[in-house]
């Protein structure tokens, strides 16, 4: 049970201070989600428009995850002093300048400026979010707060995605950009309205050398590899389904944002359901049934003689990447200290940002050498991996034990 501030009512004030947290923190995630899906999903197509080869757009999109990569932990281990929203909004015009200046760009260095800001600015708010959604509401909630704000944010990305490839369309790359920067706008000044002194933030800690120390446990790393993979073989969907269901299926541009926004409903509605399932029957046992759908379907868009079968095979690898980004992260945090866990999450996404890195390089590389159709053996291996290594975790002892949010968390005093 979360501790309650000073002055708050045991039984009436809590469920309202849920309630508020819950609309500021959801509401803000959504539109993120939007923003970003907007401009990412045309970001290939502007490309191609300009003449730009695939590979940059490779390079490009992992300058981006470099971005993350680099600074995602940091982020985290500043992640409890953040929740000011004078803090929150300074830094929300640093990331509201990039995304006008990628709208701005036209050449391949101009996009890698951008998108390094972008990846190394934009991403300050996500270990706040996830770690308030995986614990206002307690313990034995964890697998549940994950998938809501995983389905949240894919929820967004998903209307995103949809409207960006049409609106690149009809209107062109710099008011796509435009809209997503109204969006994100939205999403900061929500973030901006969360009531932080009802969130309990942990008080932060800043000793660097001790909490890497106390992160250094086997289940963590173990499920840093896990989400390496994932997210490695997620951007074979994600950043070139643009670019193979055009030259190997006959599909559209318009298409395929519709395909990508199917695909992130899919996922949503998987991470939304699963988290339960994570809360009662423990990560561990959830995870590997993720990795065997991410390989059904990269075998069955490797396979695909037809569009249509490819966006069957398509909207099964979305649902295990859904089943995944609900599982991973309560696994992770499974045996944490409670105060560590915003410099967890920080590093958690590091991870994710270091597949989304390798992974556009690795099947830019692919394609450029071999071929288009080379990318679906890569992304089968991937989740063979996954499922091989995912079924090691899941038959072993070494997950950690429960209670990742302690009864006792030291609170920051309001204000």
């Amino acid at each position: 049970m979360q501790p309650l501030l000073d002055g708050a009512e045991p039984h009436e004030d809590g469920a309202r201070r849920h309630r508020r947290i819950a609309t500021f923190l959801y509401l803000g995630t959504v539109l993120w989600g939007v923003s970003i899906g907007l401009w990412s999903v045309s970001l290939p197509f502007r490309f191609e428009q300009l003449g730009l080869p695939v590979v940059e757009y490779g390079v490009t999109l992992s300058v981006y995850a470099a971005g993350m990569l680099l600074t995602e932990s940091v982020w985290g281990l500043l992640a409890f002093r953040l929740g000011r929203a004078g803090r929150i909004g300074a830094i929300g015009l640093v990331v509201g300048a990039a995304t006008l200046g990628l709208g701005l760009s036209t050449t391949f260095g101009a996009f890698l400026a951008a998108l390094a800001v972008l990846g190394a600015v934009g991403v300050y708010l996500a270990p706040l979010q996830r770690w308030v959604s995986l614990s206002y509401r307690g313990p034995g909630s964890e697998g549940s707060g994950t998938g809501r704000w995983s389905s949240t944010f894919g929820l967004g990305l998903a209307v995103g995605a949809a409207l960006g490839a049409l609106s690149f369309v009809k209107v062109g790359f710099l008011a796509v950009s435009e809209v997503s920067l109204l969006f994100l706008a939205g999403a900061v000044v929500a973030a901006m309205a969360l009531p932080w002194r009802d969130a309990a933030l942990p008080r932060p800690r800043l000793e660097v050398r001790s909490t890497v120390r106390r992160l250094a446990t086997r289940p963590f790393l173990v499920a840093l590899c896990l989400v390496g993979l994932t997210f490695m073989a997620y951007t074979f969907a994600t950043n070139f389904l643009q670019y193979y269901s055009t030259v190997l299926f006959g599909g559209t541009a318009s298409e395929a944002g519709y395909v990508l926004g199917a695909g992130r409903i899919v996922a949503l509605v998987a991470a939304f359901l699963l988290g339960t399932v994570v809360d009662r029957w423990g990560a561990a046992r959830s995870i590997p049934l993720g990795f065997v759908l991410l390989l059904a379907g990269g075998i069955g868009t490797w396979v695909s003689a037809s569009y249509a079968e490819m966006v069957a095979a398509t909207l099964v690898f979305f649902a295990g990447y859904g089943w995944l980004s609900a599982s991973l992260l309560p696994l992770a945090l499974r045996s944490m200290p409670v105060a560590d866990q915003g410099t967890a999450i920080g590093i958690f996404g590091s991870l994710e940002d270091a597949g989304l890195l390798l992974g556009p390089l690795l099947f830019g590389a692919t394609w450029e050498v071999y071929g288009p159709r080379s990318i679906f053996p890569v992304v089968t291996a991937l989740a063979a991996v996954g499922v091989g290594a995912s079924l090691l975790v899941a038959l072993g002892r070494d997950t950690g034990t429960p209670g990742a949010l302690a009864a006792e968390i030291p609170v920051q005093p309001p204000g």
